[in-house]
């Protein structure tokens, strides 16, 4: 009997930590540790709260926070109940780490792993303004991307419109916060007037599926103008429209003004010069003004009203007719600069055309110099005349004789010398009366 209650209590004993072993073995944890967020990604500078919860385990909760690799660089904790937050500040990328919750309940332990992955990229790319763009000029420009991480991730696209131009990327591997500028060699083609200049800059990590995107224009001043008509001209009484255009961002104001009046006017407002039954007084020159908030261009062009010429002017030297031996000028002019003119005396013509001036020169005139002189203009589309009547003055006679070396020979014995020198020159002045006038024109 002894026997048998030695060998069930061997038997009862080893049954009953073979009960205790398997309880072991297959008992399941009776709690459940949830951290939120698993899988946080944060930018840099901002703030991260890492919620720790016990399910299961109403009392007794033991919390307790630590960082993968020894490298956390702390944080505030408070702890409740069933609850314990962790509150980063100000994060770095020093916070690019896996933090580990391990919480104890009952004798057990359960420890969870949240890993932050950090970024910065916290403004738009910046570009300086640029003074000007000109078709077919090559110009540098620069833009910055500022406190990027991770910097080896990023890439800058630059485009006019929705054409790539360049595509850069920083070399190497950075492990703080760094800014990278991109300088491009660029030349603007004709086509490309008018499109926005814009630097793209792009965040990708893969691994974590971020990616961020941030763009910005460009800002110039007005380049390249362009005219619609760089000969404009119009009839009078008929239409013109003229368009001026600019490159540039903002979109430049485009004025209209009429030079050679004082002040000069503005003649529009919206990039088209309109003029409506052209008149003479709407010739000549006109400026296009391109501005806007970096810089200025202008650009001139001549419209020109065709139609028949001005009525030129005639004119004479002096005041008065003219007294036989003087010597005189007959000027004959025109505004018109698109009119030839010539002048001539009434059924002789002479004269030269494309000036705007004609002189014509007689010396020593005569009485046979006087008449009418014509100045007359003309062009493409009619002609344009005026007239002076000239009269010329004829010297007092001083001796009426019918043959003056005849009269000289008896006379000479009774008047003296000087009358007879008076009376050779009046007989000088006589014959040449009969001789065409010698006339210089110019």
């Amino acid at each position: 009997m002894h026997n048998e209650r030695k060998m069930c209590g061997v038997k009862c004993i080893t049954f009953a930590l073979w009960i205790n072993i398997l309880s072991v073995i297959t008992e399941k944890t009776d709690f459940e540790l949830e951290l939120t967020p698993p899988k946080p990604v944060i930018h840099v500078g901002t703030d991260l709260e890492l919620i720790c919860k016990v399910k299961g385990c109403p009392v007794n909760v033991t919390f307790k926070w630590r960082a993968l690799l020894d490298k956390f660089h702390g944080g505030k904790i408070k702890d409740e109940q069933t609850v314990s937050r962790l509150l980063i500040r100000n994060i770095t990328t020093e916070h690019n780490i896996g933090v580990v919750c391990k919480v104890t309940c009952k004798g057990k332990t359960i420890e969870k792993t949240s890993n932050i992955k950090v970024f910065s990229f916290p403004q738009d790319p910046v570009l300086p303004k640029i003074k000007s763009l000109i078709a077919n000029q090559t110009q540098k420009l620069n833009c910055t991307v500022h406190n990027v991480y991770p910097l080896e991730r990023i890439q800058i696209e630059w485009l006019r419109g929705d054409k790539t131009l360049f595509v850069d990327q920083p070399e190497g591997s950075f492990d703080n916060v760094q800014s990278y500028s991109s300088v491009f060699s660029y030349t603007p083609s004709v086509s490309d007037l008018g499109k926005n200049i814009s630097c793209k800059a792009k965040l990708n990590i893969t691994e974590i599926g971020l990616e961020k995107t941030r763009s910005s224009n460009a800002e110039y001043g007005p380049g390249t103008i362009t005219i619609s008509s760089n000969n404009p001209s119009v009839k009078l009484g008929e239409h013109l429209e003229i368009t001026c255009q600019a490159d540039g961002n903002p979109q430049p104001t485009i004025l209209w003004w009429k030079e050679e009046t004082e002040p000069a006017q503005i003649k529009s407002q919206n990039g088209k010069l309109i003029i409506n039954n052209a008149s003479r007084s709407q010739a000549g020159w006109y400026r296009c003004d391109a501005s806007n908030a970096v810089g200025s261009q202008q650009r001139r062009v001549k419209v020109i009203v065709l139609g028949p010429p001005n009525i030129p002017k005639i004119q004479l030297s002096q005041r008065g007719d003219p007294k036989e031996g003087e010597n005189i000028t007959i000027l004959c002019s025109s505004d018109d600069g698109s009119a030839g003119l010539t002048l001539y005396k009434q059924s002789a013509a002479s004269g030269a055309l494309n000036k705007q001036a004609v002189l014509l020169n007689i010396p020593s005139v005569q009485i046979t110099d006087g008449g009418i002189y014509i100045c007359e203009a003309k062009n493409d589309f009619g002609t344009e005349r005026s007239t002076i009547n000239i009269t010329v003055e004829a010297l007092p006679d001083v001796v009426k004789m019918a043959d003056l070396p005849v009269a000289i020979l008896p006379a000479a014995g009774s008047v003296s010398l000087l009358t007879i020198a008076g009376l050779l020159i009046r007989y000088c002045r006589k014959k040449a009366r009969t001789n065409s006038s010698n006339i210089t024109l110019s």
